[in-house]
């Protein structure tokens, strides 16, 4: 995958501080070579609402064309600015545990046992039953206190293991918390004057963005957002970790906030 001419031809890719874009669903290429190419940038995105039934195409990304998959976006050396990620609504039913053994987004065993009977125990004692009429997800957690928030996506009792929905590779030691959406969302919502960026993640409950400003771009759809830090070197080792790089998100009630400084 190239990257179009318009951003080939920064004279300096260490310049660009933020790339802000819409999107379909299949951005995991080109995050990656944005990783690559604008190692200081922060990235911020959203994936777009299908249209189908509105006009014929799969998804309606307006640039100086129309395009129906892809990415559109711009891309700035002016502002300074970290990402904050929220990940609201959400309920723990399990206690904290660590990852003792995993094969790629797999989870296979953790403290208490094979993972997905832990899952089973800590359902049982947090609501009575191991049957849910809601999605699960997964908090994981880095020995240096990053967290990021997967869906669940299966499990196998016969063998133990539960799959997260994540390309990217967990590692043992890492801490994880399994969650599921509470029957109401609980947002502390604060105010500011400065200009921001908020995308988010659409709910059964709705969406509100927890950090408003009188000063607001951004919006929320089904599809979510994608997101990714600033690096402070030049290059970034892409060792293939949850925590390497540049990812989606698609947790529901789940928002993620810049400020224009």
């Amino acid at each position: 995958m190239q990257l179009p001419p318009e951003l080939t031809s920064i004279a300096d890719p260490l310049s660009v501080s933020l790339i802000l874009f819409a999107s379909d669903k299949e951005t995991r290429q080109v995050l990656d070579i944005l990783d690559s190419q604008f190692p200081r940038a922060a990235k911020l995105g959203i994936v777009g609402s299908q249209t189908p039934f509105l006009n014929g195409r799969d998804y309606t990304l307006l640039g100086p064309n129309i395009h129906t998959n892809g990415v559109v976006g711009v891309a700035f050396s002016t502002y300074t600015c970290v990402p904050r990620v929220a990940h609201t609504g959400l309920e723990a039913v399990s206690n904290v545990l660590r990852i003792e053994r995993c094969k790629g987004n797999v989870v296979l065993e953790l403290e208490q046992g094979d993972a997905a009977h832990s899952l089973i125990a800590a359902l049982r004692k947090q609501r009575g039953t191991e049957r849910v009429d809601s999605r699960l997800f997964a908090r994981v957690t880095s020995a240096q206190g990053e967290s990021r928030v997967f869906q669940v996506t299966g499990g196998n009792p016969a063998k133990g293991g539960i799959a997260l929905d994540t390309l990217r590779d967990l590692s043992p030691g890492q801490n994880v918390q399994f969650m599921m959406q509470s029957a109401s969302e609980h947002r502390a919502i604060s105010t500011s004057h400065s200009p921001r960026v908020c995308f988010g993640v659409s709910s059964d409950h709705g969406f509100t963005c927890p950090e408003a400003t009188t000063q607001m771009f951004g919006g929320a759809t089904e599809g979510g957002f994608s997101y990714g830090m600033p690096q402070p070197h030049e290059t970034q080792t892409d060792c293939g970790s949850v925590f390497t790089g540049s990812t989606e998100c698609a947790v529901p009630g789940s928002s993620v906030t810049l400020d224009l400084d």
